[in-house]
């Protein structure tokens, strides 16, 4: 030893000593013009930066986009395996459409599963191509445990997948290591706090996540396809395929709830007592006889399932939207009649026509709307280079029937 201690010596004194041993990878990630971790280290003595940690982290990180944008059940996640993705392309080789394979169990006659395919997004194929370099190529589970994590070591998994559990306490620790590495680098973007306490997230909960993000967007179920990056609007519907997933179920029935508190909120700052329109006068009578059935002997329901249950019996069938609130009569509609899971006729707000339908109530936003989109048209007709002749003629048109239908409903018009 002594022989080679000072060839030991010269080397420590070129290469340097460390305490730790790191990956010898090219950081390419960035943040903010930096790379995202300085070095990816092969033992744990920094969590933070531990490659143990960091594979559980995105392990993590992948089936929150999974289980967020696709709407699908925990069983229905760790049953996902290599090459559950499929692409549809455009002439132009251009992907349009992904589609995710797995087992459906709820509902199903069959113990062992039924085969059904969702509808997702770029993200979430984009998750599970990660899953797949995660694991090794012989393994065909994209959530089978890691050899090394410490779940396989202290029995924390079934027979070909993590528990339940353990998923929560990956997700959790995800959460943890977002939170300090943004107080580390001095980032805003970390996961807020609920009622002053860290929130425990659970597998569970992110499907009706998606579902109340969905239905609280304008034009529900397009807007929701549109806003998160949802290629087909049939993942509202449910996801087609075989399986009873339920999951419309759930988003009509955030619609419903969403639906009665915006218009309990009316109510309280009796907006509905300034509503014009064709069908104000039966908006505010259904309205006010909503709130008499909800809000008898001085009660105020707090109780998120209760309020829920209300807003279902006592339904006044009208329809918040953009640019009219609907105040729905089927013998007088002219959108197309639907149905919900309830067999209930329901409006069509898609194929809404404001400006000739009786079922219209507007209110002051509604009639906001309604100029803006006229000043928008006029905007269009003025541009350079100009616009076909006849497409001039019908803008012209439809701005002119907007301006006449505003000036004919809004009580603060001059005429």
């Amino acid at each position: 030893m002594r022989t080679y201690r000072h060839l030991i010596e010269d080397t420590a004194r070129l290469v340097g000593v460390d305490n730790d041993v790191s990956c010898d990878v090219v950081i390419n990630g960035r943040i903010n013009g930096s790379p995202w971790i300085d070095r990816i280290l092969f033992n744990r003595r920094d969590r933070q930066a531990g490659i143990l940690h960091l594979l559980s982290a995105l392990s993590a990180a992948c089936y929150v986009i999974i289980a967020f944008l696709s709407g699908m059940r925990d069983s229905e996640i760790k049953h996902l395996q290599r090459g559950c993705i499929s692409v549809k392309r455009d002439p132009h080789g251009r992907p349009y459409r992904w589609m995710m394979t797995s087992l459906a169990f709820k509902g199903e006659r069959d113990p062992t599963g039924v085969q059904v395919t969702w509808v997702v997004g770029a993200p979430a194929a984009r998750a599970v191509a990660v899953l797949e370099l995660l694991q090794p190529g012989n393994e065909t589970r994209l959530f089978a445990p890691s050899t090394h994590g410490t779940a396989v070591r202290i029995g924390k998994t079934a027979a070909h997948v993590n528990l339940t559990k353990t998923t929560n306490d990956h997700i959790n620790n995800l959460v943890s290591w977002i939170d300090g590495y943004c107080r580390a680098h001095g980032l805003a973007e970390n996961i807020p706090a609920v009622n002053a306490q860290t929130w425990r997230l659970t597998t569970r909960q992110f499907r009706r996540t998606l579902a109340w993000f969905i239905a609280r967007q304008p034009g529900g179920s397009i807007a929701g396809a549109i806003q998160y990056r949802h290629q087909a609007v049939q993942m509202f519907e449910g996801y087609a395929g075989t399986s009873d997933s339920g999951f419309r179920a759930e988003v009509e029935s955030e619609v419903a709830l969403a639906r009665g508190e915006g218009l309990m909120a009316m109510i309280d700052t009796h907006e509905h007592t300034d509503l014009v329109g064709p069908a104000a006068d039966e908006a505010r009578r259904r309205l006010s006889e909503l709130e008499s059935n909800i809000r008898y002997q001085g009660q105020v329901v707090t109780d998120r399932r209760r309020h829920d249950r209300l807003i279902r019996r006592f339904d006044p069938a009208i329809y918040p939207g953009r640019y009219a609130t609907c105040v729905y009569d089927p013998d007088k509609a002219l959108c197309t009649r639907a149905q919900n899971l309830s067999g209930q006729n329901a409006p069509t707000l898609g194929d809404c026509r404001p400006l000739e339908c009786r079922n219209v109530a507007l209110t002051s936003g509604n009639l906001d709307e309604l100029r803006s989109e006229s000043s928008d048209i006029e905007r269009e007709l003025e541009r350079t280079p100009s616009l076909p002749p006849l497409l001039q003629h019908r803008l012209r048109q439809r701005s002119e029937q907007i301006n006449q239908f505003v000036d004919r409903h809004d009580p603060n018009s001059i005429r």
